[in-house]
């Protein structure tokens, strides 16, 4: 089994179809799609590759190796652009003038952009699932969609999108968003057939690709100003929830919450929308609601002292928001609620 890869890369699928050759194993191409499976010496999992028009396409790789590998791309040609997110456990990326690897962790993308004399290389951990999107982005083809809207972008990432040569190197890495992940997924499990699936991944493609790029500006300014939700904030977002639900009662402010899971309020507000559908302040309403519902149901507290158990301060207040969820007040709820037990118990 070759433990190192020299793959070439002037578009998507030269890249699975070159790789498929140095494994020894025939590729499949349907439309706009071309993937290898893995040799089962070598591992298990696949390849794909995607190219749409204007010089863009996507490589999709899931796999796990019996060994480590490394494979590098080959060189004095002009690389495509690439933005590799992965959503798959650590791999390795560095240039070939370059002393060490870079880890590209679990939610962290990489923009690289190679010349012809310094080279991508790769290495991928055996025994690791490899889970990787990458935007493939041939700059001649694609400045003529880009040209119209250099101006839109910062200084940097025109002239990146503007070397259509690859005269100039360059490396960032960062962690995705939430949606971005999510948008992912949903490229990678699409179940629509033919033109309608094409039509689908070249539009989810470019809504990724997009995506990022209003991440990339956000980023650029202080962290307390930023609005985009990272995917590796998504635990402070879930342990702000459970905190909300835990302490109704005694509930911070949004600015208090926010400072005390090291949140800026804007990234708060967002991530609560993007997993939640909701704002903050709704899904503190909407906990409230639930445990007035349940306490009113399953406790002998008075209306009073729900109220207060929930946070609030007003017993009309409450009135007024249950009668909007529920159709009902909470006196007519409780009544209700104790009519139907009381049929149940005796049928």
């Amino acid at each position: 089994m070759k433990k190192k890869l020299t793959i070439t890369d002037q578009n998507p699928h030269a890249v699975v179809i070159s790789m498929g050759d140095e494994l020894g194993v025939e590729y499949t191409e349907h439309k706009d799609e071309v993937a290898i499976e893995l040799p089962p010496d070598f591992g298990s999992g696949y390849v794909k590759s995607y190219s749409f028009q204007n010089g863009f396409g996507v490589i999709l790789t899931k796999y796990t190796l019996k060994k480590d590998f490394h494979f590098e791309l080959q060189k004095e040609m002009v690389h495509p652009l690439k933005l590799i997110f992965n959503v798959g456990d650590t791999f390795f990326h560095k240039l070939a003038n370059e002393k060490s690897f870079t880890e590209v962790h679990f939610s962290e993308v990489i923009i690289v952009a190679s010349t012809p004399t310094n080279n991508h290389k790769f290495m991928i951990p055996a025994k690791q699932g490899s889970d990787l999107f990458s935007i493939e982005i041939n700059r001649k083809l694609f400045e003529n969609r880009i040209i119209d809207f250099s101006d839109e972008l910062d200084m940097e990432l025109s002239g990146l999108f503007r070397d259509a040569n690859g005269v100039m190197p360059f490396s960032y890495k960062g962690q995705f968003s939430y949606d971005i992940g999510v948008m992912i997924e949903e490229f990678k499990n699409c179940q629509l057939k033919g033109m309608n699936k094409s039509l689908y991944l070249e539009s989810k493609a470019y809504e990724i690709f997009s995506s990022f790029l209003e991440q990339y500006l956000d980023d650029t300014k202080l962290p307390d100003k930023r609005s985009i939700f990272r995917q590796n904030q998504t635990r402070f977002i879930k342990q702000t929830a459970e905190y909300i639900k835990n302490n109704l009662e005694n509930l911070p402010t949004v600015q208090g919450l926010s400072a005390k899971f090291g949140l800026s309020t804007n990234i708060l507000q967002n991530g609560f929308r993007s997993i939640y559908g909701m704002s903050v302040n709704e899904f503190i309403q909407n906990e409230r609601l639930l445990l007035a519902k349940k306490l009113l149901g399953e406790s002998e507290y008075s209306i009073s002292e729900i109220t207060y158990k929930i946070g609030l301060n007003s017993k009309s207040y409450l009135s007024k928001i249950f009668l909007e969820r529920y159709a009902m007040t909470p006196t007519e709820f409780r009544s209700s609620k104790q009519r139907k037990d009381q049929g149940s118990k005796y049928s």
